[in-house]
Parts: structure tokens; sequence; C-alpha cells
């Protein structure tokens, strides 16, 4: 009897203890549970985020992720999205480049950019007295752009002929109006230049306190992504500033410019012509065919 009873005090005994032994366990599963989700949600915090360098779509923009710099210069993001550059009164010369693959009508998706397929920026918005010239980034063409006066009809500015990597002559623009952009080879190319007057441009940017230096040369450049950090250095080594970078997936039939790749937008102090003779041996290090 007392046998019994001891084996009756054993089995309860046992039930409790695994009870016990699996209410541990539940608590120690539901924590794990707990932790694993929060590190999964700060994992993807992380890579979602808007400033994630990592991400192929993300702007990494060096001084402003947003639609300008605090100069008044558009970002990169800006200006890959829009087509666009909107320059404040402080720029007083810009830089058109040609992009590798320029010549190719759009239907053929063999263009690097779909906004700035032809000329990098497709559209752009000067200050009255802002000097102009293009590089050249298309290798084995040859490109002379016609600048037209669209109020007259007539032909305002045509370039010297451009080679790779070459830059052409240099055009101040004095006179407020609209100008359309075309290469006398190549019909597919089609941009547009707006001149402001200046003091419309240096009453929007009164309140600027960076314009600081009032004689700016601006540009764009395509590269590589995976040779971002090399084109950032040597454009520095040149003497120029990046101001902002933004990363994209170019998917275009031509294998030599597909694929990851960064637009940098850049200024400098240095007179145009000083700027157009540091830039070119970079057009000449692109591995673009």
């Amino acid at each position: 009897m007392q046998k019994g009873k001891y084996k009756q005090a054993f089995a309860y005994t046992s039930c409790i203890f695994a009870l016990l032994v699996l209410s541990t366990l539940s608590v120690m599963h539901i924590n794990s549970i707990i932790s694993n989700t929060l590190t999964l949600n700060k994992v993807f915090a992380q890579t979602s985020s808007p400033s994630s360098s990592s991400s192929l779509s993300s702007s990494s923009s060096i001084n402003s992720s947003g639609e300008k710099n605090s100069n008044g210069i558009p970002s990169a993001k800006s200006v890959f999205d829009t087509g666009t550059v909107s320059l404040p009164s402080s720029v007083k010369g810009f830089i058109i480049s040609l992009p590798d693959e320029t010549h190719e009508f759009d239907t053929a998706n063999r263009t690097m950019s779909h906004q700035n397929a032809h000329y990098l920026p497709s559209n752009l918005v000067i200050p009255s007295g802002t000097a102009i010239a293009f590089v050249h980034g298309d290798p084995n063409h040859i490109h002379v752009e016609s600048v037209t006066d669209t109020s007259t009809g007539k032909v305002f500015w045509q370039t010297t002929r451009i080679r790779h990597p070459g830059a052409s002559d240099t055009k101040i623009f004095d006179t407020p109006g609209s100008y359309s952009i075309s290469d006398i080879k190549y019909p597919s190319m089609k941009g547009t230049i707006t001149v402001e007057s200046n003091n419309a441009k240096k009453s929007s940017t009164a309140n600027n306190n960076n314009n600081n230096n009032n004689n700016l040369v601006v540009g764009g450049f395509f590269c590589p992504t995976p040779s971002l950090a090399k084109y950032k250095t040597d454009f520095t080594t040149a003497g120029f500033q990046v101001l902002s970078t933004y990363n994209f997936l170019s998917k275009t039939k031509q294998h030599d410019i597909s694929g990851p790749t960064t637009l940098l937008i850049y200024s400098t102090t240095m007179p145009m012509q000083d700027a157009l003779t540091k830039l070119v041996p970079l057009l000449g290090s692109l591995p673009y065919l």
C-alpha cells in the first residue's frame, strides 16, 4: 500500500516537472521568435532605407540626397529622374556631356539613361552670361552640335568637330531665350537650353549663404559603379569637387554600358578651359567602347 502511494507521488511529481520543462521551453521559444523578429525588422529597415549605399536605385549623394545640394545645384538623383539641370547664379560655366552611344535612336535600347540618353543633361536652364561647352564620351564617332535660337530659327552656335575623348569650343549665352540642341549628323540627338535673366536667378538664390564662389563650372559624368571610388579620387586629384552621385542599373542592349552605373555631378572653380583640359583624360579612361 505504502509502495503504491510512492508510485503515485512520483508520477504526480514527474507530471509537474514535465509541465515546468514545457513551460520553460515555450517561453524560450517565444523569446527567440521575438528576438528574431526584431532582428529581421532591423535588417529590413536598414536595407530598405533610401540612404542605403548598397542599393542600386538609391542616391549616394555626398552633400545632399534631396532635389538640390546646399549650393543650389541639382542632385544627381534629380538629374537622373528628370533629365533637367537648373543652375543658380553662382554658376558661370556648364559642361554638357555626350554619353556613350549618344548617337543611337531611343527605340534601339542602346543608350545608358532614358532621361539623359543623348545629352547630359537633356534640358539645361542657365543664367544669362553662362559659358557652355560639350565633351565627347562616344567612342568611334565624331560629333558637331548645332544650337538654334527657337525664336528666330537661326543657328546661334555650331561647335567645332569633337572627337573622343575631346571637348568643343566654348560659347557664352548672354541673351535670355530658348535654344534647341541637335547633332548635324545624328538626328536622334535632341536637347534644350533655356537662358534666364541673371537678375531672376540672383533673386531666386538671394537667401543662399553658400554661394561664396561665383565662378563655378559644373557638369555630369557617367561611370561604372564598381569603379566609382576610383573616379571620385581621380576627380578630386584633378581639382574637381564631387557634389553628388546616384547609382542605377543600366538596362541596355549595349553590353559595355549595361549593368550598375553611377551618375556623378561635379563642380570646380577652375576656368572653363582648364576644366575641359582636366576632364578629357577622365573621359578617355572610361571602359566604354
